[in-house]
C-alpha cells in the first residue's frame, strides 16, 4: 500500500506494542523489531512514480477518530511470506488515526499488531489509508481478524495462511485483468470464482482508467467487498495505473511493489512491472530469483503480453527481447498478463519457438475483466487459441499436476489446458 524500498527497510523499524481488546489481552506477533523480525519494518507515505526520496513515515497510530472511523475496503495482500504473515489495508476518515489489526483462532483474537496511516488524494477524493502486517503466524491455519481501533472495529473476518513448506496439498487461484472503467466487471468475476473457493487472487494491471483518481479504485476494491478481504490479491503495475500514489498506496506488496516473487505451495510467482522505460535491472533480478527456487511451479505475471494476436495491441516485443528468454531457460510454465483486451493462449515456446509442455512457456493474456473488448488476428503462429469475450482464469494445482480453465462471464468453459511438472 506504501511504497517500501529495500534500502527504507534495512534502515527503519516500526514501533509495535501490545493491543487492547474488548474481551482479551492480546501481544505483539511480531518479533522485537530491534532484532530484525520479518514484520519490523517501517510505513511510508508513497509517492507518485518510482522517485520515493521525498516519501515520509506514515502517521502512527492513534486513539483518534474522526466523524466516520469505521474501517471500509477492506482487503489482504502479502507483503512478508504468505506461510507466516498477512498484510492489511482499508479506508476510513481523513481524522481516524487508530491503525490497529487483532488476530486469533476465534472471536475472542488474542493478538494483534500496530500499523500506520497516510492521506491519498486521488482527482476530487481525499482519503486516509491505513496498513498493517501481522507476522508470525503459523502455515495452513485459518485466522479471524478485525481492523480499527477501540470501540470502532470493522466486522469480523477470516483468512488462511498458505500451506507449510514441502506441502503438495492442492490450491487454487484466479487471474485476471483489464476493468479500467468498468468495474462491476471484476465484481462478476469474484462473485462466479467464489463457487471455487480460490486460495487468492492474480490481477494484470489496468485496474482503473485513471491510476491516479482515487474514485475508480473505490469503485474496483467496493467489488472486492465479500472476495479479497478474505482472500489475498496480489496486481501487477498496467500502464492506467501511472505509477501514481493511489496504487503504491492501496496495495502491500514485496519489496519495491513493482517486481517481486512470493511462493505459495509448490508454486513460485514472479511480478514484473512492464511499464518502466528500461527493464535490464528487472531481467536481472529475475533470472536470479527464477534460479533460486527449487518449486516444481513458476509463473510469471506482468501486464503487457510478449506474444499476442489482438490486433489493437499485438506483442510487445519489448517485453519478449526484455524477459521471455529469462523464463523460458528457466522453467516458468506460464507468463500471465492483460492489456490485450480479449482471453488467448499460445503454444509452449523455447527460444520463440513452438516446444512442448514439459519444456516450454506458454503465454496467456486474460484481459476481460470489463475494458471494452478488442479482436484478434488468428494467423499468428504461435496462437494456440483466442476469444473476444469478458473472460478470467481459473488455475489448480494439485501435486505434478495443473489445469488452467478460461471462463466467461456465463460460466461457459472457452479454454482448458493440463500440465505435469
Amino acid at each position: 500500500m506504501f511504497v517500501l524500498l529495500l534500502s527504507q527497510i534495512a534502515c527503519h523499524t516500526i514501533e509495535k506494542q501490545a493491543l487492547n481488546n474488548d474481551s482479551a489481552p492480546v501481544q505483539d506477533s511480531d518479533s522485537d523489531p530491534t532484532t530484525g523480525g520479518p514484520c519490523a519494518r517501517a510505513i511510508y507515505v508513497p509517492k507518485s512514480g518510482v522517485d520515493t526520496t521525498e516519501s515520509v513515515l506514515a502517521d502512527a497510530d492513534a486513539a483518534t477518530f474522526g466523524a466516520a472511523p469505521t474501517p471500509f475496503q477492506v482487503h489482504l495482500s502479502w507483503a512478508e511470506d504468505p506461510m507466516t504473515s498477512m498484510s492489511f489495508v482499508w479506508r476510513t476518515d481523513g481524522d481516524t488515526l487508530a491503525s490497529q489489526v487483532q488476530v486469533g483462532a476465534d472471536t475472542s483474537y488474542g493478538f494483534g499488531t500496530i500499523g500506520a496511516s497516510f492521506t491519498v488524494l486521488g482527482g476530487d477524493t481525499f482519503g486516509r489509508v491505513h496498513e498493517a502486517h501481522v507476522c508470525g503466524l503459523t502455515a495452513g491455519t485459518t485466522y479471524h481478524y478485525r481492523v480499527g481501533g477501540e470501540g470502532h472495529w470493522s466486522e469480523d473476518r477470516t483468512f488462511t495462511t498458505a500451506p507449510a513448506e514441502g506441502s503438495t496439498a492442492p490450491f487454487r487461484f484466479v487471474v485476471a485483468g483489464d476493468s479500467r472503467d468498468n468495474q462491476v466487471v471484476w465484481g462478476q468475476i469474484l462473485d462466479a470464482a467464489e463457487a471455487f473457493a480460490p486460495d487468492f487472487y492474480l490481477f494484470s494491471g489496468d485496474a482503473v482508467d485513471l491510476g491516479s483518481d482515487l474514485t475508480e479504485w473505490d469503485a474496483w476494491l467496493a467489488e472486492g467487498v465479500g472476495h479479497t478481504d478474505y482472500r489475498p490479491v496480489m496486481i501487477a503495475h498496467g500502464n492506467h495505473e501511472f505509477l501514481a500514489q493511489p496504487f503504491f498506496a492501496l496495495f502491500a506488496l514485496p519489496d519495491n511493489e513493482q517486481w517481486f516473487s512470493f511462493d505459495y505451495g509448490n508454486a513460485h510467482f514472479a511480478f514484473l512491472n512492464d511499464t518502466l522505460a528500461d527493464m535490464s535491472a528487472q531481467a536481472t533480478w529475475l533470472d536470479q530469483d527464477l534460479k533460486a527456487t527449487t518449486k516444481p511451479w513458476k509463473f510469471a505475471h506482468h501486464h503487457q503480453p510478449a506474444y499476442s494476436s489482438c490486433t489493437t495491441h499485438g506483442s510487445s516485443t519489448v517485453v519478449r527481447d526484455a524477459w521471455s528468454s529469462v523464463e523460458e531457460q528457466n522453467g516458468v510454465v506460464v507468463d500471465f498478463s492483460g492489456h490485450n483486451h480479449n482471453y488467448e493462449r499460445s503454444v509452449p515456446l523455447l527460444n520463440g519457438q513452438e516446444t512442448d509442455l514439459a519444456h516450454g512457456t506458454t503465454y496467456v493474456v486474460s484481459a476481460g475483466a470489463g475494458a471494452d473488448l478488442y479482436g484478434n488476428n488468428l494467423a499468428q503462429t504461435f496462437t494456440e487459441t483466442a476469444t473476444v469475450d469478458n473472460n478470467w482464469v481459473l488455475v489448480e494445482i494439485n501435486g505434478a499436476s495443473m489445469t488452467l480453465t478460461a471462463y466467461d462471464l456465463s460460466g461457459n468453459v472457452i479454454d482448458q489446458l493440463t500440465a505435469t511438472r
